[in-house]
């Protein structure tokens, strides 16, 4: 089973769009990059997925992750508007993007316009399991403050850990 993202980080970006990924997220970035070597140019491969305009983040994903969701779009049938979103989704609106030796992950200009990422700013990098969400503070995705007001609508008594009794019922 592959390497999990965990935890919430702030990053900063500086004015040639460079950010400093964690040491301990970029484990998992190399981990999940099967062509990464310590010994080999030391740039781990990684894909970023923009999406649609009225996205204000970005999904970064290892490249195992991403191979993993390819083989599951490849199952839907094809022409299929599921498949058809999921194509343009996880191939059309994405970039493939690494991390150099030093750490860092570079933004192309296009992205960072896009996002509002201009030098100095703050990132939010939020940990999603086998991907990470990033996106300016000040625009946090409304599916955060959804998954929060879901999470407050159970009350401060219910354990989120019932809910895995469902995957394994089923």
């Amino acid at each position: 089973m592959a390497r999990k993202f965990r935890g919430t980080e702030t990053v900063k970006v500086d004015g040639k769009g460079r950010m400093s990924i964690p040491a301990r997220l970029r484990r998992v970035f190399d981990a999940g990059d099967p062509s990464f070597s310590g010994t080999n140019t030391g740039r781990t491969q990684l894909v970023a997925v923009y999406g649609p305009d009225w996205w204000n983040w970005l999904e970064l994903y290892t490249i195992e992750a991403i191979e993993q969701i390819d083989e599951q779009i490849d199952r839907l049938t094809r022409g299929s508007q599921e498949r058809r979103w999921l194509e343009l989704l996880m191939n059309g609106q994405s970039t493939d993007l690494e991390i150099d030796r030093e750490g860092r992950l570079v933004l192309p200009a296009k992205l960072r316009d896009r996002l509002g990422f201009a030098d100095g700013t703050e990132t939010i990098f939020e940990s999603r399991g086998d991907y990470i969400q990033v996106y300016h503070p000040e625009s946090r995705p409304k599916d955060v403050q959804a998954l929060e007001d879901f999470a407050a609508s159970k009350g401060p008594e219910f354990d989120p850990r019932a809910f895995l009794q469902q995957s394994s019922e089923g």
